[in-house]
């Protein structure tokens, strides 16, 4: 019985081995790798990169090297952090208390308001 099972384990591998070695020695199909250049880890589409996305994201990559400091960046950074939050809370500000006189109701003094 013992040496029953033996067997039948030898024979297990074996046959695990056999198919292993079948399958290796089976050649790689290779055509989807040579339509695309780049190392691919989900497999091997056939994907063309487009330059566009490419330069953007080499550009986003290195950022810390390419940024300067100076008055054109200061004007994009002050429109986009102060200017466009302010015009947006006035805008919202306007609207409140538009429609709280509409409603009869007393209008609320709002942080930089003070009508």
């Amino acid at each position: 019985s013992r040496k029953r099972d033996k067997m039948a384990a030898a024979g297990r591998w074996v046959g695990t081995l056999r198919s292993l070695s079948k399958s290796l020695s089976q050649p790689v199909r290779q055509e989807a790798a040579q339509v695309s250049l780049q190392k691919r880890h989900v497999g091997n589409l056939p994907v063309k990169p487009n330059a566009y996305v490419e330069d953007w994201a080499h550009k986003r990559e290195n950022v810390e090297l390419t940024f300067r400091f100076n008055a054109k960046t200061l004007a994009i950074l002050g429109t986009a952090g102060i200017l466009t939050p302010y015009v947006i809370y006035q805008a919202c500000v306007t609207e409140f208390q538009t429609k709280q006189k509409v409603a009869g109701q007393p209008v609320k003094k709002y942080w930089g308001r003070d009508n």
